[in-house]
């Protein structure tokens, strides 16, 4: 029987010319390599929009919702010189977050 997981959905639109340089920190050894060690994560897919290459989707997927939570919140206890600062200082508007529970993939 598959295990059911946690899918969070985080869409970002960046100012004009941001794109790049945020990318270039979420694969940097600060961004997504700390996610991936941290209790309950699963994956992660980074997409850029076709249509609008300012917005950046990231679909994370972890064992739980509060693993994801847990996450967050040593995220936000880096401050000014953490990565969810650095994001948000190039975001043109508040960023969008959902959670689903995975039932199953094909």
């Amino acid at each position: 029987m598959r295990t059911k997981t946690c899918r969070v959905i985080i869409d970002f639109t960046f100012k004009e010319g941001e794109i790049s340089k945020q990318i270039e920190v979420l694969n940097g050894p600060d961004g997504l390599q700390v996610t991936a060690k941290r209790k309950g994560f699963v994956g992660v897919d980074l997409s850029i929009d076709m249509d609008n290459p300012n917005r950046m989707i990231l679909t994370e997927t972890w064992e739980t919702r509060e693993d994801h939570g847990e996450y967050m919140k040593s995220r936000e206890s880096e401050g000014q010189d953490g990565l969810l600062a650095h994001l948000i200082s190039s975001l043109a508007e508040e960023p969008k977050f959902s959670w689903s529970e995975v039932q199953g993939s094909w």
